[in-house]
């Protein structure tokens, strides 16, 4: 539990990308654990989203109390991935207890992690950019605002546009695609 201990005060820092602490133990309770760092009020933090398996619960913890709530975690865990912005760390823990940790260095450093705590969600048609067919359908008012009736409306329709982005790379741009 040492070299646990021994990583995290090393990663715990700005340069912190994400966690995931996985394969439990024991298969009732909670079943995954991630981890990201967040600024608020000026401190930083690091958010763990503890999931169940119909629930997800969080807690924002300074660095000390993070380390404990990773060594409590630890104990619960076969697998911890630990990214830095230079670094990415697999801890296996085995049942009698023996730790490995693989560090694996990045060849470019990451981009280091969004540090907002209310992130802000990234559609590909932004609201306050009018849209004349979502304006035509009732979604959108005429200065670009979402009506609030047609949320879920405007959500379906950026997905449905995600689905055609991720597809777009893989047709083939000789074929003519016209009905």
């Amino acid at each position: 539990m040492e070299d646990i201990i021994k990583l995290l005060d090393r990663v715990l820092n700005i340069d912190f990308i994400r966690a995931v602490l996985s394969n439990p133990r024991d298969k009732e309770g909670i079943i995954k654990v991630k981890v990201r760092p967040l600024e608020k009020r000026g401190n930083l933090l690091f958010q763990f989203e503890a999931f169940t398996a119909k629930q997800a619960f969080h807690r924002n913890l300074e660095k000390e109390d993070a380390k404990a709530q990773f060594a409590e975690y630890a104990e619960q865990f076969r697998q911890m991935q630990i990214e830095t912005v230079s670094d990415i760390y697999t801890v296996l823990i085995s049942k009698k207890g023996k730790i490995t940790v693989k560090r694996k260095q990045r060849r470019e450093k990451a981009q280091a992690a969004d540090l907002s705590h209310n992130r802000k969600k990234q559609y590909i048609l932004e609201e306050g950019i009018p849209v004349p067919f979502l304006r035509d359908l009732g979604v959108m008012t005429e200065d670009g605002k979402i009506v609030r009736t047609k949320t879920d409306k405007f959500r379906q329709i950026n997905r449905f546009l995600e689905f055609i982005e991720d597809i777009l790379p893989q047709l083939d741009k000789e074929r003519d695609y016209d009905p």
